[in-house]
């Protein structure tokens, strides 16, 4: 990871040790779903590692996709197989302080972890796949992080139940590493037409801490407490 030196930074961002900052958000993910990582590569990549083309311009905060990691083999340092994979915007958008920036980005790597989480497997299983057909693929992808949502999809699309549910566990589990993010930063809420995270939050009850040492393929496999499942059909009705 090299030092921020993008001449687009402000002066607080370029305060910020680039490196150090991308090794502690490694270690966060690792510290909160460490069953279900294990020794797999983690790949968190910052925009300016990375060309224009393939992901260096974005219209978000961050985004991941299943095979985002072949995507971006050849912008990786030390690409070491296969694993899951996020981009994140770094430099942040806006004038911030240090600390602001670090806790901007565990709140988006967090949520591109919970994205990770909340698929059948941590990445997709491309062998067999022909290198022209995933390089059509990365300038795809590249091309529609760049675009604003499509209109013809739900708010909440993509950011469902099981999102949800996986978010708020992993908020527990950073509380518990000494990390403290409101919920409301990480899921939930009226940029996705559902109600406060905070009340998804008090539905979900103690399940976090009841299940802290459960994988989150156990977590999201089990029935839902009953209040967080009525909020949810509620809302959908909404």
């Amino acid at each position: 990871m090299r030092q921020l030196t993008d001449e687009n930074a402000t002066e607080g961002q370029q305060d910020v040790d680039a490196t150090a900052l991308f090794e502690r958000v490694e270690w966060l993910c690792r510290t909160v779903a460490q069953r279900d990582l294990g020794a797999t590569p983690l790949y968190i990549v910052p925009t300016c590692n990375l060309p224009e083309d393939n992901g260096g311009t974005i219209d978000c905060k961050g985004f991941t996709t299943p095979s985002l990691d072949l995507y971006l083999k050849d912008d990786i340092p030390k690409y070491r197989g296969r694993g899951p994979c996020m981009v994140i915007e770094y430099p942040i958008a806006g004038d911030l302080l240090p600390e602001d920036v670090e806790h901007s980005a565990l709140v988006t790597v967090l949520h591109e972890l919970a994205h990770i989480l909340d698929r059948p497997a941590l990445y997709a299983d491309r062998t067999g796949v022909s290198p022209d057909e995933i390089k059509f693929e990365s300038l795809v992808i590249a091309n529609v992080s760049r675009k604003p949502r499509r209109l013809n999809l739900p708010p909440y699309f993509g950011h469902g139940s099981e999102f949800i549910r996986a978010c708020l566990h992993l908020r527990h589990r950073t509380r518990l590493a000494g990390i403290h993010i409101a919920a409301n930063n990480l899921c939930g809420g009226w940029q996705y037409g559902l109600s406060h995270a905070s009340r998804y939050a008090r539905a979900l009850g103690n399940e976090p801490a009841r299940m802290i040492d459960a994988t989150f393929r156990e977590i999201l496999t089990s029935p839902p407490p009953t209040p967080f499942r009525e909020l949810w059909e509620r809302d959908i009705r909404d």
